[in-house]
């Protein structure tokens, strides 16, 4: 799949509901390109008619039933971007924790139970049957476990757009670390094929790119992204901050990657 029919395919998944596990397929294709989605797919519906008898009627059984295939029982190795790709999270019954909810919020959706993720800030999670479950360890928890301030107030259910933007910032963020800025800057592609309507993220990223061709060198199109930030930015803030490093570019003697 070229990066065009990736980021075709992207958009498309976007404008759709409750189709975070085709979102995470897409993002899988990125870690890995030979995956096979319909191999993966097929893996999955396997996996749910394998614990569909008997029938599960709530989600205490739905969490039990995914143990028993060692999903949150599984020891965890140290995280990199297979953890990501629901391939290998589906055969390793380990990931993050988006990872890990996408399986189980798609699993509860086709046994007929009500389902979600949860967009909670550092760690997300599922909602099953009205029931806040924590993915990594597959178990019931409580609002009130959550060592966060106004922990209710962050209990945003996740749409596709969501999931797909904070997969893929989990991604990103493994490149930044490896200071791997043409890497970042096709992830921001993708990005912005699935919101390109949100002026607050499409704020954002126009910065990140400013960011990563400043740290290229190339210091037109970095200004040109930082201007273009500043001009649809509606936070005070980053539109002041975006404005500055615009001014303060200088475009002579650019290194050009």
């Amino acid at each position: 799949m070229s990066k065009n029919q990736l980021i075709k395919a992207f958009a498309d998944v976007s404008a759709l509901d409750a189709q975070e596990f085709e979102m995470a397929l897409l993002v899988g294709k990125l870690i890995d390109p030979d995956m096979d989605l319909q191999a993966v797919r097929e893996n999955f519906e396997q996996f749910i008619a394998s614990i569909s008898e008997p029938k599960i009627d709530g989600v205490d059984q739905l969490l039990e039933k995914y143990r028993q295939f060692g999903f949150g029982e599984t020891p965890h190795s140290a995280v990199d971007l297979t953890h990501s790709s629901m391939d290998w999270v589906l055969r390793q019954k380990q990931g993050i924790p988006i990872a890990l909810s996408i399986l189980l919020v798609e699993g509860a959706r086709r046994l007929g139970l009500t389902a979600c993720g949860i967009n909670f800030p550092g760690h997300f999670l599922a909602r099953i049957e009205g029931v806040l479950v924590d993915p990594m360890n597959m178990c019931v928890i409580e609002a009130g476990d959550l060592d966060v301030a106004n922990a209710p107030m962050m209990l945003i259910e996740a749409t596709t757009i969501m999931v797909g933007l904070r997969m893929l910032n989990n991604i990103k963020a493994m490149y930044m670390q490896a200071e791997n800025w043409q890497q970042v800057l096709e992830i921001i592609d993708y990005q912005f094929a699935i919101d390109n309507n949100s002026p607050e993220v499409m704020a954002s990223l126009h910065f990140e790119r400013g960011e990563c061709w400043q740290k290229l060198g190339v210091l037109s199109a970095a200004r040109e992204e930082f201007t273009i930030c500043a001009a649809i930015c509606p936070y005070p803030e980053l539109t002041t901050l975006a404005e500055e490093k615009a001014r303060g570019l200088e475009v002579k003697n650019e290194t050009l990657h």
